[in-house]
């Protein structure tokens, strides 16, 4: 006789102990089917299903907010959107944060007319605080404004200053919140293009005084400088005025920076050919080479104002030369010598001769200087070009070149 397994429901012959497949013992099988009950239910289910299903709770319907605890809400948004806005406005913006908070937990602990009193206290605070806080800012932008005129530049902020000081008087802090974050941004741009603008102009001014101490021609610069003045004197400037006259400025400061150069070097030249009349061990002619070494050496890199004092220094000393010199050629006619012999033109070889002694000579005294310093490499490059000009026989050119450097030494520290 075959029967089905209580467990797995597969058909197991009588004769076999177990279930072939789950391995349920198959002496049990009658006392589980009865155990399971009809459609192999077991009794605890059969209990369950035999006990009535509980009615469901029903939730009671949320009351509805009061009056209060609405306007409660209302207000704190409307604080919170305020607060939003003025702390965009920077530092110092106001703050009733701590009152909101306090209004919250007194709401929470049922106390709604307490929140509603502490709400309008801080609706009344940031009112003020905002007000007297926008107050200040344009106050600032005005004594900006006044300290921009005073440097002698007036620019076109008096139409945004007055439709913030209009926006304040009406009430309209987000109106005037936003003119204000405007304006001061359109401030602060006019101040620190004025500030580039002043440096510019301080820049020239200290080299046309220098150009105008040493007698520099400075031709249609001067103009160009005028200029600049002129239109900086205008009422009412624009960011596109003071752009244009910052562009005049460079430009003009360019122009200084070419022709001072030129003028230097041409005065130097001529320096150059006094100092050459007088033998290199001459005492009275030595803080001339030095200075005129110091002057081409500024020049060279471009620092402009310590050239200008070199050349002004240098002039003194050419000055006191060419009075030494008059007086002595005073007290020798006066004493009736006779005039020199003049001296023989010397071959080519023998110039050659003595430029390559003298080029030696100044080699072994650039080996004595600091090897990193600049002014070796400056008199190494000297010595290279003075080779070449030997080895192309151009004599007069190595000379002038030898005489620069010897110069240029004599204003160095020996050792």
């Amino acid at each position: 006789m075959t029967s089905n397994c209580p467990i797995c429901d597969q058909p197991i012959p009588a004769t076999v102990a177990h279930c072939s497949v789950c391995g349920f013992p198959t002496s049990l099988a009658i006392e589980a089917l009865r155990a399971l009950g009809p459609n192999g239910a077991t009794a605890s289910e059969m209990e369950t299903a035999a006990q009535p299903a509980p009615a469901p709770v029903i939730a009671p319907p949320p009351t509805p907010p009061s009056p209060e605890a609405e306007l409660c809400a209302a207000i704190s948004r409307d604080l919170q959107e305020k607060l939003d806005y003025v702390r965009q406005l920077g530092r110092g913006s106001p703050d009733v944060t701590s009152e909101m908070c306090q209004a919250a937990m007194s709401e929470a602990e049922g106390r709604v007319s307490e929140a509603l009193d502490v709400l309008r206290r801080a609706q009344r605070s940031l009112q003020r605080q905002t007000e007297e806080f926008l107050a200040r800012r344009v106050k600032s932008l005005e004594a900006r404004d006044e300290a921009l005129r005073a440097s002698g530049v007036t620019f076109e902020l008096g139409a945004d200053l007055a439709r913030l000081r209009d926006a304040l008087h009406n009430g309209g802090t987000t109106n005037t919140g936003q003119l204000l974050a405007e304006t001061e941004a359109r401030i602060a741009q006019f101040e620190s293009d004025w500030r580039g603008l002043q440096g510019l102009l301080r820049q020239i001014d200290t080299l046309r005084n220098e150009a105008s101490e040493l007698g520099l021609p400075l031709g249609e610069i001067a103009g160009e400088i005028s200029d600049i003045r002129s239109r900086l004197q205008e009422p009412n400037l624009t960011e596109d005025a003071l752009d244009g006259i910052a562009q005049s400025a460079a430009q003009t400061l360019m122009l200084l920076h070419e022709a001072i150069p030129n003028s230097l070097e041409e005065e130097l030249k001529r320096h150059e050919s006094a100092i050459d009349r007088y033998p290199e061990d001459h005492p009275a002619s030595a803080t001339a080479r030095r200075l005129h070494a110091e002057a081409a050496r500024h020049l060279k890199r471009g620092r402009l104002t310590d050239a200008t004092h070199s050349v002004r220094e240098l002039r003194i000393e050419i000055e006191k030369l060419d009075q030494s010199r008059e007086a002595q050629e005073i007290a020798v006619g006066e004493g009736g010598a006779a005039a020199p012999a003049p001296v023989p033109e010397e071959s080519e070889a023998e110039a050659l001769q003595r430029l390559l002694q003298k080029a030696r000579m100044l080699a072994g005294r650039v080996r004595t200087l600091p090897p990193d310093s600049e002014l070796a490499r400056d008199a190494a490059v000297q010595i290279r070009e003075v080779t070449d000009l030997l080895r192309r026989r151009e004599v007069h050119q190595a000379d002038d070149t030898l005489s620069r450097l010897m110069r240029m030494l004599a204003a160095a520290p020996e050792g």
